[in-house]
């Protein structure tokens, strides 16, 4: 009995190292600040960070934030793009202009994809839909730390070289399709581009979802954007 316990431990598979962020005596400092007008929503996401020994301050609008905000500090700005007064895409093009040097993450509902798009492509680091999950939040903010403090490289090529590999497995249309929806087209914009019907693209788009194991149209663009910067490298 003894030996088949030892030749089962030997096909476990090894978990992954712990990353820095994900080791919170080692982690640099870090704060999210976090700009959700709705209370509910915003008080749920600060309790999902806290627990996770993150440091957070939160706002109700852009305006606060952006008085509030005047000495640099290590973080990621978790922005909604629809908030009352300065829109979340407003106080991006606001912070462009001054030199705002840490990562944006925009926050949308799922009729708003486009807009987060355009602010990606206005140099929003990620960008994240409604109803946010505790995984997918905590995610953005680890990629976010990678990224300002320049760790983890190597799980960062390890998720380029998956990404190269499925978009790789894409047919010529779906190709086409992944183009549009990280344009930020809809589903019915996209048919019109193609001449198909909705539903067909809607059949596409799940297909390139599996294919590229994508747990939702953010990770999907993300690891698009991800791909395409590096290809220009």
């Amino acid at each position: 009995m003894q030996r088949r316990r030892r030749g089962l431990r030997k096909t476990e598979k090894k978990a992954p190292p712990q990353t820095e962020f994900e080791q919170p005596k080692k982690r640099k400092p870090f704060t999210v600040f976090l700009v959700e007008d709705d209370q509910s929503v915003r008080a749920s996401l600060v309790a999902a960070l806290t627990e996770q020994k993150i440091t957070v301050r939160d706002y109700m609008t852009a305006m606060e934030f952006y008085r509030d905000y005047r000495e640099t500090v290590p973080g990621v700005l978790i922005l909604d793009l629809r908030l009352p007064g300065m829109s979340g895409s407003e106080l991006q093009e606001k912070l462009n202009d001054d030199g705002f040097d840490l990562p944006m993450v925009m926050i949308s509902g799922h009729a708003d994809v486009p807009m987060a798009v355009r602010a990606m492509k206005n140099g929003a680091f990620d960008f994240l839909c409604k109803p946010i999950r505790v995984d997918d939040l905590v995610g953005a903010v680890a990629r976010a730390y990678a990224f300002y403090y320049d760790v983890d490289a190597e799980v960062l090529e390890e998720e380029l070289e998956e990404t190269e590999d499925s978009i790789a497995r894409l047919t010529g249309r779906e190709r086409q399709v992944l183009d549009h929806v990280v344009e930020g087209l809809s589903s019915r914009e996209i048919a019109a581009e193609l001449g198909v019907s909705t539903k067909t693209v809607e059949a596409h788009r799940a297909r390139i979802n599996d294919k590229m194991r994508a747990d939702n149209v953010s990770h999907l663009i993300r690891m698009c954007f991800a791909y395409n910067e590096e290809q220009k490298g």
